[in-house]
């Protein structure tokens, strides 16, 4: 899969393609449409989508430029038509009334409902409908990853005051649609404000208060107090009243600790069984002396009573502030493991989560590693 997101300010916007069949489709295009151009020729790539997330209120959207200049179709929610009558004629008291008018006269080529696919040979994004932002609000399901638009941010979700928002209906968004989505999915939204580049779903889930916020009134009174009027905002989709706009990556690692504790409990068991090696494949790879970083996150007790010839030891509550002794490329192959797989799957997540892409849990952990005989150091 190709894959690369770009940056704009606090908009971020991504290109995703097919490596065999060269095909990519660049989803929230911000105005400059040469970084795209520019990406593609040099990745020798044929651009055939151009997709929104929903109506952008906050920015000029590339999309209907990036499509005419190279070809494309642009692909919106089916529901953009119903979006674009709640927001015309308006927001020009938030000083975005003339974004919404010049993003509405952009042709939709394509329009997707729930569960549709947009398919470049083996390659696909699935669509998943989260309106509550806007009526046309929308998330992309890939293999791996989930793309959010204004659905979901880091540590947010989009504001629910603008033309087309509402706060029920994001409710229903988030507790019926993203929180039913597998917690070692990837996060890409379409704004950050703090330099960050993903997040995962488990993450968010006991990170993120628009989650933590369980019953209707509940959320609904939340929100009612969080976000600030657009004005004052200067129209940025995430800003709270508190002035966060998402967590930034020392504030993600800094509230590590208190995830890991809402993880234990309220994960359901078979979670921790995504993406294993077992003890016989990472014993293989050691034997063939593979490049494999194998991190045990168990207690400094536990690790010096027996551990893996050559593991290094960081528990897991340490590691948000101790990721620097990891290894520097984010490529780099990494096991995780504990006594038993299940501190080490949450260990796993985070690194996920913090840009590493090759992580994998070992299965039942140093339990199943001595029940086989393998050598243990002291």
């Amino acid at each position: 899969m190709i894959f690369q997101q770009f940056r704009n300010e606090g908009c971020l916007s991504y290109l995703a393609g097919n490596e065999k069949t060269r095909e990519c489709m660049v989803i929230d295009p911000a105005k400059d449409i040469e970084q795209y151009i520019e990406a593609v020729e040099i990745k020798g790539l044929n651009l055939i989508y151009v997709i929104d997330t929903h109506s952008h209120a906050d920015h000029i959207t590339g999309a209907g430029k990036l499509a005419q200049k190279v070809k494309a179709a642009v692909v919106m929610s089916e529901n953009v038509e119903t979006q674009r009558k709640a927001s015309e004629g308006k927001g020009y008291e938030m000083g975005i009334g003339d974004i919404l008018k010049k993003n509405a006269a952009v042709k939709v080529d394509k329009k997707v409902r729930e569960r549709d696919e947009i398919k470049s040979g083996t390659f696909s994004l699935e669509i998943i409908e989260t309106p509550g932002h806007t009526l046309d609000s929308m998330c992309l399901l890939m293999k791996d990853r989930v793309l959010t638009g204004d659905s979901l941010m880091i540590g947010l979700c989009g504001r629910t005051d603008l033309p087309g928002g509402n706060t029920g209906i994001m409710y229903n968004s988030i507790f019926q649609k993203l929180n039913k989505l597998r917690d070692d999915l990837l996060v890409y939204p379409a704004h950050d404000y703090n330099g960050n580049i993903n997040s995962a779903v488990g993450y968010e889930k006991v990170n993120n208060p628009f989650f933590l916020t369980r019953k209707p009134d509940e959320f609904i009174e939340f929100v009612r107090h969080v976000f600030p009027p657009p004005v004052v905002s200067g129209m940025q989709c995430g800003v709270t009243e508190t002035g966060t706009t998402g967590a930034a990556p020392g504030a993600l690692m800094g509230q590590m600790c208190v995830a890991m504790e809402k993880l234990f409990r309220e994960l359901p068991d078979d979670w921790k069984k995504w993406n294993l090696i077992d003890v016989k494949e990472l014993k293989k790879k050691l034997e063939a002396d593979e490049k494999v970083f194998v991190l045990d996150v168990r207690t400094p007790e536990e690790y010096n009573a027996y551990h893996i010839k050559g593991a290094r030891n960081i528990p897991v509550k340490e590691l948000p502030k101790r990721v620097g002794e990891l290894p520097e490329d984010k490529n780099s192959e990494i096991v995780t493991h504990c006594e038993s797989g299940f501190r080490s799957a949450h260990a796993a997540i985070f690194l996920k989560a913090y840009g590493y892409t090759n992580v994998r849990n070992l299965e039942h952990g140093m339990h199943e590693w001595r029940e086989e005989g393998y050598e243990v150091e002291k």
